[in-house]
């Protein structure tokens, strides 16, 4: 059986088209009696509305463009899954890209999306100054933009992520709870969130007076493949713990990618954890307990991050006001730690 097309439905039903329409959009107009009986109709007839008609009817497409660097590791995917919830509360259809951590990748997936026709972009952007001025003009002239989990960037809109210095200091403070104070801290190469999480590490450090060793600062390039990024890293350790005398006894891991992949490859080196190293880390994965050892986590609030960017957009979109007349918010929400074996804590 064909699809039905909404003239047909209504001559069927023996209905204007525009209360079928209204009908099928639950329009307050329109009795839930009828309702029913067109939504039913609809259903048995395999009826798909007109993307493009509803288009140049209603100015917008109700489509959003999400925009980060990995739909893979756990923080990004329980993102996607929150604000698909959320965007289709709303009506809201979300089309999803990934920038791989690549200005490149991320220019083209702009691009693709302003093709597409989308309402607003949500975006994670690949580092800090990543096509910044072609999103300040997309935000300023085309659609609105907003600013997840990498929020220092310069773009006046509303940014939403955690505490990001607060996160840092908190999980450093535990680790010297836990008596360590040789503590190394991996850090994604240009990423945005850095900074403030290691400034964060630095403060706590500062404020239980123990020297800052820049010896224990570790890049890491996001842009290398996974095999590539490990060798690098197992390096990096195994170069720290030669000296006994300057090896540390603790490492904090700033972002998921390598809070999550640090332990197989201490695995590797043959180091015992918690004994030789405790680890703790932003790390959203839901394994954390069945780990081994359990890994201690800074964990940011998934779902409130993404019905905010959804609420955030949402507000730009249907707003009639010039947004060099907005007075945008930086949202910095809380962070949680759940310590476990992986820090000596029992758990």
């Amino acid at each position: 059986m064909g699809k039905v097309t909404l003239k047909e439905m209504a001559k069927v039903l023996n209905l204007s088209v525009s209360t079928v329409s209204k009908a099928l959009n639950d329009s307050h107009e329109i009795s839930d009696a009828t309702k029913r009986i067109v939504k039913k109709f609809a259903k048995e007839r395999n009826y798909q509305p007109n993307p493009l008609a509803k288009y140049l009817k209603l100015g917008r497409s109700n489509s959003i463009g999400v925009i980060l660097p990995s739909i893979g590791n756990p923080f990004h995917s329980q993102i996607i899954e929150s604000l698909h919830n959320h965007a289709s509360l709303h009506n809201f259809n979300l089309i999803i890209m990934q920038s791989k951590d690549s200005e490149e990748i991320e220019t083209k997936a702009i691009q693709t999306l302003l093709n597409q026709g989308i309402d607003g972009i949500i975006i994670s952007p690949a580092h800090d100054t990543s096509n910044i001025a072609l999103l300040k003009k997309v935000h300023e002239s085309t659609c609105p933009v907003i600013i997840f989990d990498r929020i220092n960037y310069d773009l006046d809109t509303y940014k939403i992520g955690v505490n990001n210095f607060q996160s840092g200091f908190d999980a450093t403070v535990e680790l010297i709870k836990a008596e360590r104070r040789k503590i190394v801290i991996l850090c994604g190469k240009n990423i945005g969130v850095t900074k403030q999480r290691l400034a964060g590490y630095e403060e706590a450090l500062t404020r239980h007076d123990i020297e800052v060793n820049h010896d224990y600062i570790v890049y890491c390039n996001y842009k290398n493949n996974f095999e590539d990024f490990d060798n690098d890293l197992k390096e990096k350790i195994a170069s720290l713990m030669k000296d006994p005398s300057t090896a540390p006894n603790a490492i904090f891991g700033t972002t998921d990618t390598l809070t999550t992949r640090v332990l197989g490859i201490l695995a590797d080196l043959g180091i015992q954890v918690p004994n030789e190293l405790a680890v703790i880390g932003f790390a959203n994965t839901e394994i954390a307990n069945s780990l081994n050892p359990a890994l201690s986590t800074i964990r940011q609030p998934t779902a409130e991050i993404a019905s905010l960017s959804i609420e955030m957009l949402i507000r730009l979109i249907t707003t009639k006001k010039n947004r060099s007349q907005i007075d945008f918010q930086e949202f910095k929400l809380d962070s949680s730690i759940q310590l476990r074996k992986s820090t000596d804590v029992d758990s």
